[in-house]
């Protein structure tokens, strides 16, 4: 974990625990305008990131700008916390699922479907008849990883993910019949 990391988790952590404090402290005047001050600031923030994302926008290279901000882990969270992520919810979940394709595909598995409505992602996994993979829940787990990385303001996200039997060549105990050796006279 580099230094940087190392840094906006320690902050985050002092932050969360702050906010626990002042939520669990007995209702009062004071805890009204702390909120009110933590709401005032928010809103003073996200006005002034859209303008300067605005005036990126517009200058000479602003897009390349514009990309690497949204690839940052911290200008991306700072970005959808004031809903002013350059990126749709549907772009940053398909881009999540481009970047974990070759994983899956090692795996044998692939995204069939890939939908977003409601601020709700849905991922339908399709797993390669016949090839071993991982198990239904470490899939799960690494499509949920990477979606909730990529979009955090997602609603709900909703995996669904084949179990590990290979349907193709189950044949049930009823199919198999005996053949009779035939005598030969």
């Amino acid at each position: 974990m580099s230094d940087a990391a190392r840094d906006l988790e320690r902050q985050l952590e002092h932050l969360e625990t702050v906010l626990r404090a002042l939520e669990r402290g007995p209702e009062s005047p004071i805890r009204t305008q702390a909120r009110d001050v933590v709401r005032a600031v928010l809103e003073l923030h996200a006005s002034g990131l859209e303008r300067m994302l605005r005036c990126i926008g517009e200058s000479v290279g602003g897009a390349e700008i514009m990309g690497a901000f949204a690839k940052d882990p911290l200008i991306a969270g700072l970005l959808v916390l004031h809903d002013i992520h350059p990126e749709t919810l549907e772009r940053r979940a398909r881009a999540a699922m481009k970047a974990l394709e070759g994983t899956l595909t090692a795996h044998g598995a692939h995204v069939a479907e890939l939908s977003v409505a409601d601020g709700v992602v849905r991922v339908r996994l399709e797993r390669d008849v016949g090839r071993a993979g991982p198990p239904t829940q470490a899939l799960r787990s690494s499509v949920e990883h990477a979606l909730v990385a990529a979009a955090p303001d997602a609603v709900a996200i909703e995996v669904d993910v084949p179990d590990t039997v290979d349907r193709a060549a189950f044949v049930p105990v009823t199919e198999v019949r005996m053949r009779r050796r035939e005598t030969r006279p």
